[in-house]
């Protein structure tokens, strides 16, 4: 159960910071094209990012959870899109440890290949021999037209009703479609986190063999390790957070520019001279750094045990929830205080001020750190029964 070594995690942070001049050549580009662009979509492939947490033993990087972050963070800062969809395509590696091995084999023969898709269950499935049918349609499918390979979760149907667990659930599965079968349909047309081309995607009676479904909920995984033993939720709402910090630091750059040269009408002195500036960057700083600091020493505390072997308790996974939430609406609050300090001047489209600010709140309507999250995170705190969705 090897880990990433220090000398690899710092070779795969330098080559996302080594990416920022190329993603930020494009950020206005994927705006204006609701997509990704190629170039950066190629580069990302290339460096590895989009494979970054994929088990190793079919050819992935397998990076440990701190490093990922890192690297969304950074590339978020450049652009808010890019670095989102290097985060859903990068962490969609952890979800794949769990196909059985007969499908990895299939679909990893070109170790480059880029896994996407969605987890909501939106599809039917009906089990036939070797496999089974699938008919969906899924809703806000990042850089999916970047993807060789999408998953989208599936209800499994006998006639006309759900198969039940023994726990009374509906039992699901989560196949792994070849995106020539999937239909993507033109439907990403929104405020914020518009680069990501986060298009619907549709299959109609498409049968996926039983090697390519993961099954829910997830077990063992098929490639052990300490990546894998990390809570898959928790893992996934400390990237989303990651791109919101990503934004926030952006917004802050922006604004020490902005406040170096701008003179509000009436004033000979610039907007840094104003006492509210300093206020403003003062309040902004903490937020982010103490936003950060939770984030990072609860994930590195989990990632600790996880490497030890140990088993995480419930109140160790509400704990890196609770600080994934905490960190995007963290951001989100540095992002406004940037924002409203720029003045007029954030409202024009050229102002990466007005862009950071759309993005950032696409960011906190994600389910994983939206601000109802709280609630089941304080009330397992308080060790109280609750409901555990995605937990």
């Amino acid at each position: 159960m090897a880990t990433m070594s220090s000398a690899e995690s710092a070779s795969l942070l330098a080559a996302a910071r080594s990416l920022v001049p190329l993603v930020k050549e494009h950020a206005h580009q994927g705006e204006r094209e609701r997509r990704l662009p190629d170039p950066v979509a190629n580069a990302f492939r290339e460096s590895g990012i989009f494979r970054m947490c994929r088990p190793r033993a079919v050819g992935g990087l397998e990076a440990d959870p701190l490093t990922s972050l890192q690297v969304i963070e950074e590339l978020s800062r450049a652009d808010g899109a890019a670095g989102w969809c290097a985060m859903i395509c990068g962490t969609t590696g952890a979800f794949e440890a769990y196909i059985p091995a007969e499908g990895g084999r299939e679909m990893y023969a070109r170790p480059d290949v880029v896994c996407g898709g969605v987890f909501a269950p939106s599809g039917r499935a009906v089990e036939v021999e070797g496999g089974y049918r699938i008919t969906g349609r899924w809703a806000m499918a990042s850089a999916c037209e970047h993807c060789d390979w999408l998953g989208g979760t599936a209800v499994i149907f006998d006639g006309a009703a759900p198969r039940m667990s023994p726990a009374g659930v509906p039992t699901a599965i989560v196949p792994m479609f070849r995106a020539s079968e999937c239909k993507i349909l033109d439907t990403w047309s929104v405020s914020g986190l518009a680069g990501t081309g986060s298009h619907d995607f549709e299959v109609a009676d498409v049968f996926v063999p039983s090697s390519r479904c993961i099954r829910l909920p997830m077990a063992a995984p098929t490639y052990p390790g300490p990546l894998f033993a990390f809570p898959i939720f928790g893992f996934l709402a400390s990237a989303v957070a990651s791109t919101a910090l990503g934004m926030a630091r952006a917004a802050l750059d922006e604004l020490a520019a902005l406040a170096a040269t701008k003179r509000p009408a009436g004033m000979t002195a610039s907007l840094a001279a104003r006492p509210s500036t300093a206020l403003v960057v003062a309040e902004a700083e903490a937020t982010l750094g103490a936003a950060r600091a939770y984030l990072v020493e609860a994930v590195g505390a989990v990632w600790d045990a996880a490497v030890a072997g140990e088993s995480i308790s419930l109140q160790q996974r509400a704990r890196v929830r609770l600080a994934a939430t905490n960190a995007a609406l963290g951001a989100a609050r540095v992002v406004d205080l940037a924002f409203t300090a720029g003045g007029a001047t954030a409202l024009y489209e050229k102002s990466p001020l007005q862009r950071c600010f759309r993005d950032v709140h696409a960011v906190t309507q994600h389910a994983l750190v939206a601000p109802q999250t709280r609630e089941v995170q304080g009330r397992v705190l308080l060790g109280l029964d609750t409901d555990l969705p995605m937990f």
